[in-house]
């Protein structure tokens, strides 16, 4: 699927380096290559679960609320990014490598490996 300027369509030619092209993943299956490739998965989430793990609303924090010209820009664009009915539950997040032990970030608080 391709976008731009708000509108969809599937050719993905049109405008080269101008339009988003998204696709859909099979991240089980992506998981099942990495294991068989020898590798381990590391952590699966949502983009929102994963941008709220790295940190964001501290970023988002760091500017006061009450500076509303340039906190509202911010939290519109931090709401895009988290909101389920955005980008936030829709895109997923997945990690994998070797000899890697301690947690990595943006998995800590919400990791759903265990589903895929």
């Amino acid at each position: 699927m391709c976008h731009y300027r708000h509108r969809a369509h599937d050719d993905p030619f049109f405008l080269p380096g101008l339009q988003d092209i998204t696709t859909h993943v099979d991240f089980s299956a992506i998981a099942q290559a990495g294991h068989e490739a020898g590798l381990d998965l590391l952590g699966y989430a949502t983009q929102a679960q994963f941008l709220v793990s790295c940190g964001i609303t501290d970023l988002l924090a760091q500017t006061p609320a009450e500076d509303v010209a340039n906190y509202a820009p911010l939290a519109a664009q931090a709401q895009k990014l988290l909101s389920p009915a955005e980008m936030g539950e829709f895109f997923k997040v997945i990690a994998l490598g070797k000899g890697v032990s301690a947690p990595l970030c943006g998995f800590e608080l919400s990791d759903k490996s265990h589903t895929l």
